[in-house]
Formats: C-alpha cells, sequence, structure tokens
C-alpha cells in the first residue's frame, strides 16, 4: 500500500462547508485552536465552523466569531482555552441546549 493524500482531502475540495468537531483542548488542559496550524493540512481555509464540547465557533474572514456557548461555560473559559482572539457578537452567544 502507498502512503499519500486521504480521502478527507477530496471531502473538503468538494465541499460547500466544512464543519470541525474536535474536543476544545487536551486532555492536559492545552489549546488545540490556535493561531497557526501545527500539522499537515488537508486543506487551507476551507474550514467554516469549530464545533466542540464548550462552542460552536464559525470562521470568518474576520477572525473566530463565537455563535454558541455551552450552558455551564462562559465566554471567558472558552476564551481561555481558544489562542486567537474570539469575536463576541452584540448581546453575547447563544446558549447550546444541555441533555433533555
Amino acid at each position: 500500500m502507498l502512503k499519500g493524500m486521504g480521502g478527507a482531502m477530496d471531502l473538503v475540495a468538494g465541499a460547500k462547508r466544512v464543519f470541525v468537531a474536535m474536543e476544545h483542548a487536551t486532555k492536559d488542559g492545552k489549546r488545540k485552536i490556535l493561531q497557526k496550524c501545527s500539522l499537515p493540512l488537508t486543506g487551507v481555509e476551507v474550514v467554516d465552523y469549530i464545533v466542540t464540547e464548550l462552542a460552536v465557533i464559525e470562521v470568518t474572514p474576520e477572525g473566530l466569531l463565537l455563535r454558541e456557548i455551552a450552558a455551564d461555560t462562559t465566554v471567558q473559559q472558552v476564551q481561555a482555552l481558544t489562542e486567537p482572539t474570539l469575536i463576541v457578537p452584540p448581546g453575547g452567544p447563544k446558549t447550546m441546549m444541555g441533555p433533555q
């Protein structure tokens, strides 16, 4: 078997919207949403939304827009675990619904 590009590159190249679902921080509390990716890129500037257990973040030309936060967290907690400065909409982000 030859190593090389996989199907993920094909998916992001043709997608209308790309959502990244991930944990917000590492197991030891280090930030995973960084100013610059330190891993090989599948695609450049293709992500539209980042969805984590703490927040829904929209990737815009102006920066990362904090759309929603988990019911049990604050904007400050999300920002502390996010390297880029988040843009907070007027009135604050919506609260995500927790388990019913």
